[in-house]
This record gives C-alpha cells, sequence and structure tokens, in this order.
C-alpha cells in the first residue's frame, strides 16, 4: 500500500497513526507536518519541544523533586525510604544559629558587592564614554577578571593575601605597617571576599552601563547644551533617566549572583572561613549537605535561598516601577 493511504486527512490532528516511536520516526514526522495532521497552529510549538523537554529535565524536575525532599527526612546513606515530616525541615533551618549568620554575612556581602561593582562600574563606564582613542583596548583590559572563573581568581588573589610571603602583606611591612591576616583573622574575612567579588564582576555592570551610554541619542545632549544645562544636570535629568531600565537590569542581576555567592569563598577558606566568619548562603547550604546529607533539610534550605532571592529581587523591581511611573 502506499505511504500515502496511511495519512490521516488533513486537519484531523492524528500524529499517533504516523508518528510511531522507532525507526525512521523522522520522516514520518516530517510528513505528518507536511500533510496536515499537525495544524498549522501547533507548527511554531514544534520548534520549541525540544527546548521544553531539554528544560523540563534539567530545571523543571529537579525543583519538583527538590520542593517535595523538602517536606521529608531522608539520607541517602540510610536505607530508611523517605519519611514526610511537613515544615520542619524548614523549621529547623529558621532556628538554626548559623542560619542567622550566613543570612547576616550575605546581607552584608549583598550591600557592599552591589553598591561598590555598581557605582565603580558607572563610573567607569562614564570615563570610557568620554574617550575615543584607545577605548577598545581599555574596555578588553578591563573586561579580564570577568573572564576569568571565579575559582582561579580566588586562587591568585589567596596567593597575593597570604599572611607570610602575600604581596599585600609585603607591601605593608615595606611601609612600615602590620601585616594583616586577610585569611585568617575573622574580622578580615568579609572584607577580602567583598574586595575579591568586587575586582572581578565590577566589569559586568560597567558594560552594559557603558552600552546604554553610547546608546544616549546626541539629539538630546546637544538639547541640553544649547538650554544651558552643566554637565550634572545633563547626568541627573537625561543620562540617568535615560539608563534607567538597565540600571534596574544590572541591579538585579548584581543582587541575584550576590545572593548564591558560593565559588569566591570556598576557594578562598574551603568553607566558611575563620570562625565562620565568611559563613554566607551557599556555603551553609553546602556545608549543611556535606556534614549532615540531610537532602531534604537542604533542599528546605535551597528553597529558604530561592524565596529570598526572589523577594528581593520583587522589591528591587516593584520600585523601580513606582518611580517610572512617578515620573
Amino acid at each position: 500500500m502506499p505511504a500515502s493511504s496511511t495519512m490521516p486527512p488533513k486537519g484531523t490532528g492524528d500524529l499517533r497513526r504516523v508518528w510511531p516511536i522507532g525507526p525512521g520516526w523522522r520522516p514520518r514526522v516530517v510528513s505528518a507536518v507536511a500533510s496536515g495532521a499537525v495544524p498549522k497552529r501547533l507548527h511554531p510549538y514544534l520548534w520549541l519541544l525540544p527546548v521544553g523537554v531539554i528544560t523540563g529535565a534539567v530545571l523543571i524536575y529537579p525543583w519538583i523533586l527538590s520542593l517535595l525532599l523538602s517536606f521529608q527526612s531522608w539520607t541517602p546513606i540510610s536505607p530508611a525510604p523517605p519519611r514526610f515530616v511537613g515544615l520542619a525541615n524548614y523549621a529547623r533551618v529558621f532556628a538554626d544559629p548559623q542560619f542567622h549568620t550566613a543570612l547576616l554575612n550575605t546581607a552584608v556581602l549583598v550591600i557592599f558587592t552591589v553598591s561598590i561593582q555598581f557605582v565603580g562600574g558607572f563610573v567607569l563606564a562614564l570615563l570610557l564614554n568620554s574617550i575615543t582613542v584607545g577605548r577598545t583596548v581599555l574596555v578588553t583590559v578591563y573586561l579580564l577578571p570577568l573572564m576569568v572563573t571565579p575559582a582561579v581568581v580566588s586562587l591568585g588573589w589567596k596567593m597575593l593575601l597570604h599572611n607570610e610571603w602575600g604581596l599585600f602583606n609585603w607591601a605593608l611591612t615595606g611601609l612600615g605597617l602590620p601585616r594583616i591576616g586577610w585569611l585568617s583573622d575573622p574580622a578580615w574575612t568579609m572584607a577580602t571576599i567583598v574586595m575579591v567579588d568586587v575586582w572581578q564582576q565590577m566589569p559586568f555592570g560597567m558594560l552594559i552601563l557603558l552600552a546604554g551610554l553610547q546608546a544616549v541619542p546626541e539629539e538630546q545632549l546637544e538639547a541640553a547644551k544649547v538650554d544651558g544645562a552643566n554637565a550634572v544636570q545633563t547626568f541627573v535629568h537625561i543620562i540617568v533617566p535615560f539608563l534607567a531600565p538597565l540600571i534596574l537590569v544590572t541591579l538585579l542581576f548584581r543582587l541575584i549572583f550576590a545572593l548564591r555567592t558560593f565559588d569566591i569563598v570556598y576557594s578562598l577558606f574551603r568553607s566558611g572561613g575563620p570562625a565562620g566568619a565568611g559563613m554566607v548562603l551557599g556555603i551553609y547550604l553546602h556545608e549543611q549537605l556535606r556534614v549532615t546529607w540531610q537532602l531534604g533539610l537542604a533542599s528546605a534550605t535551597a528553597y529558604v535561598l530561592l524565596l529570598v532571592t526572589m523577594a528581593l529581587s520583587f522589591a528591587l523591581i516593584v520600585r523601580w516601577y513606582r518611580s517610572a511611573v512617578e515620573a
């Protein structure tokens, strides 16, 4: 019987007759689409189907599984099956003093890194936008820290900040100043983490804001100059409003990245630092899983971190939206 006789009438949508699982399914799918077995309104979604399958396998399924585990008590090294405990895991997380320390350290990290990276990146973007000769070379140089993995960056800084033979302490002793325990003194732990993170991540904001500055319409700048506006007035009333969406994107991404900081801290200290002074939420989650192997408790911690990230991101977006509406 000819292959065309096995095709269903056009528009029936019965794909099962022409798409059996087995050898030769690709030409059958092509024939099904060409013959009208799949309605035309569904054709665009067929292109998205592989992406949907991959996303579901690597994102949605682990999310759902971890959410279910967060309400259970289970460790993979025990033969006992998972046991439903309700909100007990979440209660344990919020009652843990180490979680309070990690939350406080993460807040300090977010406030200092995001603010310094944004202001510093904006200043660098303004400086680079004001020059024309050698701009490409300078931008490439400034972007080099962002291209290096955080683990490599941390190892490099670990050598520079070594208590005995690090370059920083060598310079301090050369100036007659006492050595600083960058990696061993709890009082300097968060300062060290902030310094390394700012050095690496500042080019991110600089790159986005520089692209926005180069897109500011010259007509608006010329009109402001004709009206007698000085540089500060032009910056406040023209440049900042024009860059408002990019400023939001920069702050939002840096906020999310700072909240899930892990690799820099782990590469510098292999844990939460001396006396737990560098215990941030990412390290707290890792240590909790590595020490206890309680997947339910670790899943609950991960969802607490997700809720904190979503709450702060939503607050930032709402604040920006209200400011845009009022303006």
